[in-house]
Formats: C-alpha cells, structure tokens, sequence
C-alpha cells in the first residue's frame, strides 16, 4: 500500500506541476526547493491527493507545514489519514 501511495503522490505532483516524467522524484524530493511547490499549487496538489486516493481527505487539523517538506512526509501523511478514515 505504501508503493501505491507514493506513486498516487507522484502522479498527483506530475499534474499539479505539468511534469512530464515523474521518474527523478524520489521520497527525498523536497516539495518546494526540488520541485516549485509553492502555497497556490501546494493546495492543487492536496486537491489531486484527494482526488486520486479514495477515502482521503486532506485534515486541515492534522496537516502541518512539516507534512509538505518531501515526497515521503506527504506520502506517511496520506497514509495516517487514510488509516483513520478507514478505521470510522
């Protein structure tokens, strides 16, 4: 699940960002210095997440900025949050 989830968070970035390859993005590929993300298409992205990811919803009392450095902090995020909608 957690392959699936990266490469949901990966194909996310590629729309938010109009990347055309998603192959250089790796778990350490932080959002905003590596890739550009910055406040307008961190809240695309988070739309395309939730889009893509059945049963996740983006937890604005959850989220921290902290959840947005890197490819892998989104990834756990997803995760977690997906864990307790699934566990209601």
């Amino acid at each position: 699940m957690e392959q699936e989830i990266i490469h949901q968070v990966k194909q996310a970035l590629a729309k938010t960002l109009t990347l055309t390859s998603v192959d250089h993005i790796t778990t350490e590929t932080r959002l905003k210095e590596d890739l550009g993300l910055d406040s307008m298409s961190s809240l695309t992205f988070l739309m395309a997440l939730e889009d893509a990811i059945e049963g996740f919803l983006v937890n604005p009392e959850t989220l921290d900025l902290t959840d947005l450095s890197d490819v892998g902090s989104i990834s756990q995020y997803v995760s977690k949050e997906s864990l307790w909608l699934n566990e209601m």
